[in-house]
């Protein structure tokens, strides 16, 4: 029940973040989005590498495979929590 309360609000945000320039596909279902980053000097895996350092150094631990993040919110989050994952996605990845 938790999951579908939140699950639009949830979306609707992480899909928002693809007017970011380095975003090149989000896919989401639930609370569970993945966000594809374009590689960084043509070497694939190194945007995922470094956006997953600063992320974690802005707060926030995303599993990047290659430039491929997972993220989902635990089912205790409410939508603060959800404006506060976001926010730092959009901060962070709005630095490149």
């Amino acid at each position: 029940e938790r999951a579908a309360e939140l699950s639009a609000c949830f979306l609707d945000s992480v899909f928002a973040l693809s007017d970011l320039p380095i975003v090149t596909d989000i896919r989401g279902y639930g609370l569970l989005a993945g966000i594809d980053l374009a590689p960084m000097d043509g070497k694939p895996g190194l945007r995922g590498l470094d956006c997953t350092k600063r992320l974690f150094n802005a707060g926030m631990h995303i599993k990047f495979t290659g430039d491929a993040g997972i993220t989902a919110p635990p089912l205790i989050a409410d939508k603060k929590h959800v404006d506060e994952i976001c926010a730092i996605f959009r901060k962070t990845l709005g630095q490149y």
